[in-house]
């Protein structure tokens, strides 16, 4: 494609094609599609287009092809940008980036149209999916089958997320909740009101080695959770260390979500979640309603009670923590054999919420660093302390030193070193 037939470069607005118009979801959400190529001319093309959609929070399926003429449409391979990996969110001008040179060297472009395909499917998109082969993302209304999953793709070449929708919970523990130690300042856990202003998706699985390797360029296909690693290796020593300085989540761009970012290229902000974040996602039930104290995340209470009535006129009443129902779904340190041995993840029940291994296994790091007390006062989107060299890890683990109830989810602890019981699980937050 040369300069001169560039400069005659047509543009149209999105064509119909069966297998979108006869989606129910379907709505006239694209518009303003216009083009225009570099200069100098190095091979690109600059795609601008307008999302419209009357969510707060849109979620967007969107694809682009090119036309010659009347032709047979063809797929443009190179593109980066918004909704190039084929979802994109919110609503607004967006730009995609189309290399020319590399996708069709020697297209006769005096004839060039772009199409676009746009769904809002904010309200279907319960899951995200990532394809770690190509980049690309897709959506769906029902989470992972592991039964069906028989190469266990989704813990290996692909990372399934989550939608955790907008809303208001409360974070924390009373201080009589069995298992929480408040004389121990490093568990103060207030209880208190959070609302979280904007949806977020969070990891259904624990990042595994074979996830970490593939992002980074190693090779692994082991689908233990990635361990052995600091805050600053995530999030980076420069600027990702310095949240919540940088609010728009700036990482650097030698850490790992500095890499995954790059790789990945849709202008997604691949992160930790906040320690609100993480508790949130533990505790919601899907239906906008959520878990509170007693309970582990499938809903099964842990606070049992037993009454010793052989005295009537003096029963004894003894509250304690059953960990019998947690077996289910945690690997936690007293169970027989498996005392300080992390486990593939996603080999135990999923909560309500079809997250695994948010209780036990190992330990996952928030954004957050450490602040000793919450307080009780209502609050929205909190960041954590801006001081200090520690996270906020969530969950618990099967390591030795770890009591099961440490599987709490309101349970917190201080760390930022590389030990094997340490992993994290990836958000995407806007």
């Amino acid at each position: 494609m040369n300069r001169r037939a560039l400069l005659l470069l047509l543009l149209t607005m999105a064509f119909v094609v069966p297998a979108f118009a006869d989606d129910p979801l379907a709505t006239n959400v694209v518009s303003n599609i216009s083009a225009a190529q570099r200069w100098p001319w190095n091979g690109k093309v600059d795609i601008n287009y307008t999302l419209t959609s009357n969510e707060a929070n849109p979620i967007f399926r969107v694809a682009f092809y090119g036309q010659i003429g009347s032709g047979e449409p063809f797929a443009l391979n190179t593109l980066e940008g918004e909704g190039s990996c084929g979802v994109t969110f919110a609503s607004g001008v967006k730009r995609v980036t189309w290399d020319a040179s590399i996708d069709a060297p020697n297209i006769d472009s005096k004839n060039v149209k772009f199409g676009i395909i746009a769904l809002d499917v904010t309200e279907a998109a319960d899951y995200l999916v990532l394809d770690l082969n190509n980049f690309t993302m897709s959506y769906n209304m029902a989470g992972p089958d592991i039964e069906q999953d028989t190469h266990k793709n989704c813990k290996t070449w692909k990372i399934w997320f989550k939608r955790i929708k907008a809303g208001t919970f409360d974070m924390g523990s009373v201080s009589d909740e069995p298992g929480r130690e408040p004389t121990n300042p490093k568990h103060y856990e207030d209880k208190h009101q959070v609302t979280i202003t904007k949806p977020f998706y969070i990891a259904v699985f624990e990042t595994t080695e074979a996830q970490f390797a593939t992002l980074t360029g190693a090779s692994s296909s082991s689908m233990l959770p990635k361990t052995q690693l600091k805050y600053e290796d995530l999030r980076g020593s420069k600027y990702g260390i310095t949240w919540p300085a940088y609010t728009d989540h700036r990482v650097d761009a030698n850490s790992f979500f500095g890499k995954m970012r790059q790789k990945t290229g849709y202008g997604l902000k691949f992160d930790l979640p906040t320690e609100a974040q993480w508790e949130m996602a533990a505790r919601d039930k899907g239906d906008g309603t959520y878990h509170d104290d007693y309970v582990w995340n499938d809903g099964t209470t842990f606070w049992k009670t037993e009454i010793d009535d052989t005295d009537p006129e003096n029963p004894i009443i003894t509250q304690y923590v059953d960990y019998s129902d947690l077996t289910n779904l945690a690997w936690y340190a007293d169970q027989t054999g498996t005392r300080g041995v992390v486990h593939e993840v996603g080999l135990k029940k999923p909560g309500i919420n079809g997250l695994y291994d948010i209780h036990g296994n190992v330990w996952e790091y928030t954004m957050d660093r450490f602040l000793n007390h919450l307080g009780t006062d209502p609050v929205v989107d909190p960041v954590g302390s801006d001081i200090g060299n520690f996270a906020i890890v969530k969950g618990g683990s099967i390591y030795k030193n770890d009591p099961p109830n440490y599987c709490r989810m309101a349970m917190r602890l201080t760390k930022n070193v590389k030990n094997d019981n340490i992993g994290f699980r990836i958000a995407i937050v806007f």
